[in-house]
């Protein structure tokens, strides 16, 4: 008989080493401290790319975007074309494959669940289900069972009020949410209600797995990132104030945590991970699409209608783009112009697809697609020119490459959803976005003007656990990957692994001896609970005011314009 013990799983939304580990170490979060003390822990690897609706569905189900279908917050590869603020949004209903719970459920572990991203709309689990990120606020049915809504009072899923400001200001015309006081206040509020709902769930329901997500770690990284440090004498007192109200939400969640665990017995493991990471905002552009045009890869439509672009006079008067919207911001009044700003921000040359042997598509800011048009082994050898050629990309500034990755698509991407996926996957330096225009500028890199506080997503998030079996390590484990974490949570469950899943049982983290008495097993994969046919969503319907509040969020925390 094979040891079952429970697992609770805290998922901290955005969270890095980079912001927790100087708190953790100088004692400002005391319970993550003695947590991490007795945990194996480092960095974990998000997905490719490192977006929350991506990478949330490759832990929920061990496996790879390939194998469940969901590449972004909106089904991005049916046509490139598309804008991606009309594209399809995507839902629970996206993931194409079996989830963790999904194979708990088969052998008979009860589960509860909160505010995991991708859940809605709710369909059945063996135990409790309380949805998470892009679930309508105003849907009456966000729960699995149907009737723990009506239950659940004062709960929010995220904030709204914001939503339709962004936190970005690399645009002549962004309207700002400031960082407020009361903007922390908010999130703290709203992750002081989750922490009571799953205080009362942990309590009153019978559970073998227990996994709650906090998103506010998020929204303070996408708001806040300038503040996620200790405040200095020489700061305004605003900047004091804003430092010292992020510290203070970080010890209230410390806190909040510690509740968690204080309630477990010796016999449960604790998990604590994140989607993805957080950072700077890039400040220089890698022109891609150019890069292709100059290589003589990408081809350029020449007809009547690019004359009237302003680019295109530009590009006549030899003034790069870059450098006129320099010498635009300098100029007190023009950057406020209407005229400036639409010929500032208009698109210049046209992509001539018929003509083009490749082109770049948009993945995530620092790391992009490439197709490549022709087949069999004149493809084959184009895409290794290209590959080879990318990596020997160099900032003119620093003389340094600036390509971090070259991947063909088939190296991380298999499974049935891979049909329209670009065939070289390339990550940069996160220092460096990647723009997808092809306009005149005076280099394949140019600097970004007036970048300053927002944070983007990095592919480092945070992994730690801790249990009778787990063996504590002083210093971080490399090679962690978002889709281990699956096929680890089952093994510490005592369950099989199915065969489908990419990820691989975190062995480095297990005591010998108890990975002796009990090896990592795999069984044939089993599908949806209880049944393939009876793994039905709830008949939530999204009205067209929801879909747009949600994609105003999304378009406020940066993930498409």
């Amino acid at each position: 008989m094979r040891k079952s013990h429970r697992v609770l799983l805290i998922g901290l939304d955005g969270a890095t080493w980079d912001v927790l580990d100087p708190w953790i170490r100088d004692g400002t979060l005391p319970h993550l401290a003695a947590l991490r003390e007795r945990s194996s822990w480092g960095p974990l690897r998000s997905s490719i790319p490192p977006i929350t609706a991506a990478a949330w569905s490759t832990f929920m189900t061990g496996k790879r975007p390939g194998k469940h279908g969901v590449y972004h917050f909106i089904k991005l590869f049916d046509d490139d074309r598309t804008p991606a603020s009309e594209a399809e949004l995507v839902s629970a209903r996206s993931i194409k494959s079996a989830t963790l719970w999904d194979n708990m459920g088969h052998h008979d572990r009860k589960v509860v669940l909160i505010n995991i991203p991708l859940t809605y709309p709710p369909r059945p689990v063996n135990g409790v289900m309380v949805t998470g990120l892009l679930t309508p606020s105003s849907a009456p049915v966000f729960t699995y069972p149907p009737e723990l809504s009506k239950q659940i009072t004062g709960y929010k899923i995220d904030l709204d009020r914001f939503i339709d400001k962004t936190p970005y200001i690399d645009t002549f015309n962004a309207e700002i949410t400031a960082p407020t006081l009361s903007l922390v206040q908010e999130f703290q509020e709203m992750e002081e209600k989750r922490a009571q709902v799953t205080l009362s769930l942990m309590d009153s329901e019978p559970w073998d797995f227990f996994m709650v997500v906090f998103t506010s770690t998020d929204r303070l990284g996408h708001y806040f990132w300038p503040y996620h440090r200790a405040a200095n004498p020489e700061d305004h007192p605003a900047v004091q104030q804003l430092c010292e109200a992020v510290r203070a939400f970080y010890i209230r969640l410390d806190a909040l945590v510690g509740e968690l665990i204080e309630s477990l017995d010796q016999n449960t493991s604790v998990v604590m991970m994140s989607d993805h990471g957080m950072g700077p905002t890039y400040t220089k552009r890698l022109h891609c699409n150019n890069w292709l045009h100059q290589h003589g890869w990408l081809a350029v439509k020449s007809d009547s209608a690019q004359i009237t672009n302003p680019d295109s006079w530009l590009k006549r008067l030899g003034l790069p783009r870059d450098k006129v919207g320099r010498l635009i911001r300098r100029i007190p009044g023009l950057a406020e112009s209407h005229l400036v700003r639409k010929a500032t921000n208009s698109r210049s040359g046209a992509i001539d697809l018929e003509h083009s042997k490749a082109y770049c598509v948009a993945l995530f800011h620092n790391i992009m697609g490439i197709r490549v048009r022709l087949a069999g082994e004149e493809k084959a050898a184009l895409c290794r020119e290209i590959m080879q050629r990318l990596q020997e990309i160099v900032d003119p500034e620093t003389g340094q490459r600036i390509v971090q990755h070259v991947y063909q698509s088939s190296d991380y991407y298999s499974g049935p959803y891979v049909d329209n996926v670009p065939d070289i996957i390339v990550s940069i330096d996160p220092d460096y976005g990647c723009s997808y225009y092809v306009s005149h500028y005076s280099s394949i890199i140019t600097r970004r003007e007036d970048v300053s506080g927002p944070a983007k997503h990095r592919m480092e998030g945070i992994f730690l656990a801790s249990g009778p079996c787990i063996v504590p390590q002083a210093t971080p484990l490399p090679d962690l990957q978002i889709e281990d974490i699956a096929p680890t949570v089952l093994h510490l469950m005592g369950l099989p692994v199915p065969t489908d899943m990419d990820g691989r049982v975190l062995t480095e983290i297990l005591a010998p001896v108890g990975l002796a008495s009990q090896p990592v097993e795999h069984e044939a994969p089993q599908g949806f609970w209880p049944k393939e046919d009876e793994a039905v969503f709830s008949d939530a319907v999204m009205s067209s005011e929801d879909e747009e509040t949600i994609r105003g969020r999304l378009r406020a925390l940066g993930y498409f314009e």
